[in-house]
């Protein structure tokens, strides 16, 4: 099998495979469908050796590489999944936690290649939900963003001690979003002149998705301004 090399580019659990022959080029897909290293060496997907649970990929730049397969990384989202909601095996809940992120993970870097992700994995890969504020100009205001496998206090045990309360992976994105707007909306001030909505922007982090969700609310002002 060729050695592997990382591109810090692309998502951590994407590897690049580097050529067995110059041990330093990747290999580029060719318009014969082959793949070619600038050292002349040209493989083919069969040519490749992976482990049974790795799929190989085609990154945007059309570089050769493989990730873990789709079915295998929702396999141990589930397992890990059940651990964390079933008390009795909270005494290995340090290890699920760590199980969790690491399948999220593998199963954006296999979204994020273009591998279809089984029907039943989970929507919120790689989308972060947003409970926005938004003022009264249209614009974005700020808000509480929660995304899958993020720190959440929500989804923790609730402790005696406020200064004690742990986080633990977020499992409900969605639902802590439109809790946290629905309650704003509730038990706000009615002379209020900001509102409240759930904005979903897809993003790798935290300050993208502040971004990318005051672009949405941005764009929808532009639009609704007459030409």
């Amino acid at each position: 099998m060729p050695a592997i090399d990382r591109a810090p580019e692309l998502p951590e659990l994407v590897t690049v495979i580097v050529c067995a022959e110059c041990c330093t080029n990747h290999f580029a897909v060719g318009a014969d469908g082959r793949f070619h290293c600038p050292c002349g060496s040209v493989i083919t997907p069969r040519d490749l050796v992976l482990d049974p649970d790795e799929r190989w990929c085609i990154t945007p730049a059309g570089l050769l590489a493989y990730v873990t397969a789709p079915v295998v990384a929702l396999d141990r989202y589930r397992e890990a999944r059940a651990v964390m909601e079933d008390p009795t095996l909270w005494g290995w809940e340090k290890a699920a936690h760590a199980e969790y992120r690491r399948a999220l993970a593998e199963l954006d870097a296999a979204r994020a290649m273009g591998l279809p992700l089984p029907e039943n994995a989970p929507v919120e890969i790689g989308r972060v939900y947003i409970a926005a504020v938004i003022n009264p100009d249209g614009t974005y205001g700020g808000g509480n963003a929660h995304s899958l496998g993020w720190d959440c206090t929500v989804c923790a045990p609730r402790a005696t001690d406020p200064s004690r309360q742990e986080s633990h992976p977020c499992r409900n994105p969605r639902g802590h979003a439109w809790s946290t707007v629905n309650g704003w909306t509730r038990h706000g001030d009615r002379r209020r002149t900001h509102t409240y909505e759930v904005l979903s922007p897809a993003a790798p982090d935290l300050p993208t998705a502040r971004e990318r969700a005051a672009e949405i609310l941005t764009r929808r002002t532009a639009a609704a301004v007459p030409a």
